[in-house]
């Protein structure tokens, strides 16, 4: 009954019509301010963790979440293979392994034009359960085939069914004339041209199967490197550090070669902290609306606190304690922080909804690596930004509603 008595208290001093225009219209302002605060808080972090989110998957979606190699790019010899798939055996985390040879080669298509690619043998049959999503698994390749970006294929004249040649560096040696000579061209039938998802890969990539990539080299290469997959719970990054841990033991026991482990989203770790980085900086600007916001609202309620001088007295008269009255005016700043945070809330949800679905906001690919800005909407996110807010109107208001005992009942209502 306590608390119904100071919330309908609250609320008729901070909403009555006794109350001037001007308190009503700075009241007003201060549940706008704390809204647009909120909404420009929850809308700049739904953007950026889309952004961040999507590069992400971009990523994986075309590489496996680890790998395992040797320092300097040396080829895996067979039983450092086993070593490492006996390993992967033990771990719950891990999916499978899958061999995989990449390279330096030179492309030469239809247009005449010749472009240095980075070529990676996989196997189909394995590898497109690595990564995430079905960009790969869609492409409905097995056994032998080969893909390429489209950037790629419009750069060399390709279209699905062509034929392209490849030419290892690995392979090359110079005449007596000082001329360039390549023993080793490979022509390969291109199985897929596919949006790869970024604009680097479209335009430096090639995938093929195991055999196609080792024809490209005089010494039999069976794996430079190996993928290996992850259940979806599962962090790459800690993940890579205990297998890093275990093969280095292992190195030094004399068991294998010295092999390291590591994420592929740690060789992008520097774009995710500028985006970090980013993130924070924007945040902290866009917190400043929200202090402005608190300071109208902490003129809101010593206006209000002033006007309803006299009602306080008279409740003090009445028998009200100097606690009512506190928590009376503790509760305006959690209507005023309340109703500001919902309008704040349900307006970025409605604008992130509404660009997603009917205003994508467009990027350039070859800069941004993806072609639309997504907004994600997290409830966890909203309901952190709205307790803060409403915990800081709470603050901002203690001081206006101590303010208001300080006038002794008798003071307040002598001239009524």
């Amino acid at each position: 009954m306590k608390l119904s008595l100071i919330i309908r208290i609250a609320w008729r001093q901070i909403f009555n019509g006794s109350n001037s225009g001007f308190v009503r219209t700075v009241s007003s302002l201060s549940i706008v301010g704390i809204a647009i605060g909120v909404a420009a808080l929850i809308i700049l972090n739904s953007f950026m963790d889309g952004f961040s989110e999507s590069i992400l998957k971009q990523l994986s979606s075309i590489h496996p979440p680890m790998e395992v190699r040797i320092p300097g790019g040396y080829s895996l010899e067979p039983d450092d293979i086993h070593f490492v798939e006996n390993l992967a055996a033990m771990s719950e985390s891990i999916t499978s392994v899958s061999p995989v040879l990449e390279k330096t080669v030179v492309a030469a298509g239809n247009s005449g034009d010749v472009a240095g690619v980075r070529i990676r043998g996989v196997d189909w049959d394995i590898e497109p359960s690595l990564v995430s999503g079905e960009r790969m698994s869609d492409l409905g390749i097995c056994g032998q085939g080969t893909v390429m970006g489209i950037a790629l294929a419009e750069r060399l004249g390709i279209s699905r069914g062509d034929t392209i040649r490849l030419a290892s560096t690995d392979a090359t040696q110079f005449s007596a004339m000082g001329r360039l000579l390549v023993d080793t061209i490979v022509s390969v039938s291109v199985s897929a041209v596919t949006d790869f998802g970024i604009d680097e890969y479209n335009t430096s990539i090639i995938i093929t199967d195991l055999t196609t990539a080792s024809l490209l080299f005089r010494d039999p290469i069976r794996a430079t490197s190996l993928s290996v997959g992850l259940t979806e719970e599962a962090d790459p990054v800690s993940e890579a550090e205990s297998i890093s841990t275990i093969l280095r033991e292992s190195y030094i026991a004399g068991e294998c070669e010295y092999m390291v482990c590591s994420a592929f989203i740690s060789a992008h770790q520097n774009l995710f902290a500028a985006l970090g980085l980013e993130k924070m900086g924007m945040a902290i600007v866009l917190a400043l609306i929200s202090v402005v916001a608190m300071l109208n609202l902490l003129s809101a309620l010593n206006m209000i606190a002033i006007e309803h001088r006299r009602d306080t007295g008279v409740l003090r008269s009445m028998g009200a304690s100097p606690g009512t009255i506190v928590s009376a005016g503790l509760m305006q700043g959690g209507i005023i922080g309340l109703s500001g945070a919902l309008l704040g809330s349900i307006f970025a949800v409605l604008v992130t909804i509404m660009i997603n679905s009917f205003f994508p906001i467009r990027l350039d690919s070859s800069v941004y690596w993806i072609d639309v800005l997504p907004g994600k909407v997290q409830p966890l996110l909203i309901l952190g930004i709205g307790f803060a807010t409403i915990t800081a109107c709470f603050i901002a208001s203690l001081f206006p509603a101590l303010r208001a005992i300080k006038v002794s009942p008798s003071e307040a209502v002598r001239y009524e």
